[in-house]
């Protein structure tokens, strides 16, 4: 703990969080644009029905969050995990008198918790302010109801998971060539692999819930080989230097 507030105080991440707030007012703007699409008379009857309910627009809401925070979490695993150890930069965290291995996980704690708070006040609030407007406006056919909500929160803690999972790996995937590129992309595609299975994620919960945890304990692994790297790199400085 002690060492994640040493990495939180060194860590410029108010960039993130204007990020991270620029990307709820987009959700609650979609969530409104979506409201708006049965009225426009598409023939289209799935997007009729899946834009004409409170949990069809939670879960297309939570398929764009899920895209977009996978995308932020690899930009900032990249300068925070990845550049650290890279050029240069690796010989300044080796003259450091801690556990090189504890550095490297509380720096991955803290993308972590700070991508698994960002989607659920992203995804769950943006859908809770655009539920109380929709509802005191009658912006939908459909009631509003408390499960609606339930299943609002429900399906943003999957995601929340599942975006875990996708930066882990587009972390361990990164850290191969040190890019800043190839963590982005990878994260990037692998969202977009599971973007379609999200935005269904109230018809397949439990293949969604099964999915997500499969993610996120292979990225834990990936996770677990990249820090094992980290160590053999500690031993072949420490090597050289004597």
């Amino acid at each position: 703990m002690n060492l994640m507030r040493m990495e939180l105080k060194k860590t410029n991440i108010k960039s993130y969080f204007f990020a991270a707030s620029a990307i709820f007012i987009c959700l609650l703007g979609l969530a409104y644009i979506f409201a708006w699409v049965p009225s426009l008379g598409t023939a289209d009857p799935n997007a009729v029905e899946l834009f004409s309910t409170y949990q069809g627009i939670s879960a297309m809401g939570g398929a764009v969050g899920l895209m977009a925070f996978s995308a932020l979490a690899s930009a900032m695993g990249y300068r925070y995990v990845i550049r650290e150890y890279s050029g240069a930069n690796v010989i300044l965290l080796f003259t450091y008198p801690v556990d090189r291995k504890s550095i490297v996980w509380a720096k991955i704690k803290l993308l972590l918790l700070f991508v698994s708070a960002s989607i659920l006040v992203c995804t769950f609030g943006s859908f809770i302010v655009f539920a109380l407007t929709g509802y005191m406006f009658s912006l939908l056919d459909d009631n509003l109801q408390f499960i609606d909500i339930a299943i609002a929160y429900r399906n943003a803690l999957v995601l929340a998971c599942l975006a875990d999972g996708i930066t882990l790996c587009s972390l361990r995937i990164g850290f191969i060539k040190k890019s800043n590129s190839m963590t982005i992309i990878s994260a990037i595609l692998l969202s977009m692999l599971l973007v379609n299975m999200a935005a269904d994620i109230n018809q397949s919960f439990a293949i969604m819930f099964s999915l997500s945890s499969v993610i996120f304990v292979t990225g834990l692994l990936l996770t677990f080989n990249m820090v094992r790297k980290v160590e053999r790199m500690e031993i072949c400085y420490c090597f050289l230097k004597t």
